[in-house]
């Protein structure tokens, strides 16, 4: 399984850019995102630029990847991680056959 890591872009030429998130460096692709300011967001994986996002959305993911740190780590209240959707949890869906 692969996670989508929210990096920002620190330096861009081109389709090709230098990013930073999570205390890392990274060249990415942005060929799939196309050539980006410096300060944007995207989401990369695999050293590839698969989406844009805001800085809410990185937010987000970023907490949620604390959420996962901390879980590993063994700590039990992760609420604080995923207030959002506490706040809305997601919606069934029934489906009905026939």
């Amino acid at each position: 399984m692969c996670l989508g890591i929210p990096m920002r872009i620190i330096e861009c030429a081109g389709w090709s850019a230098q990013c930073e998130g999570r205390g890392v460096r990274r060249q990415v692709n942005l060929a799939l995102v196309d050539e980006q300011p410096v300060g944007t967001w995207v989401l990369v994986v695999q050293s590839m630029a698969r989406e844009v996002l805001s800085a809410d959305e990185a937010d987000k993911i970023q907490r949620a990847l604390d959420g996962v740190e901390a879980a590993l780590s063994g700590e039990r209240d992760l609420s604080a991680y995923f207030d959002d959707l506490i706040a809305s949890p997601p919606r069934r869906r029934v489906v009905r056959s026939g």
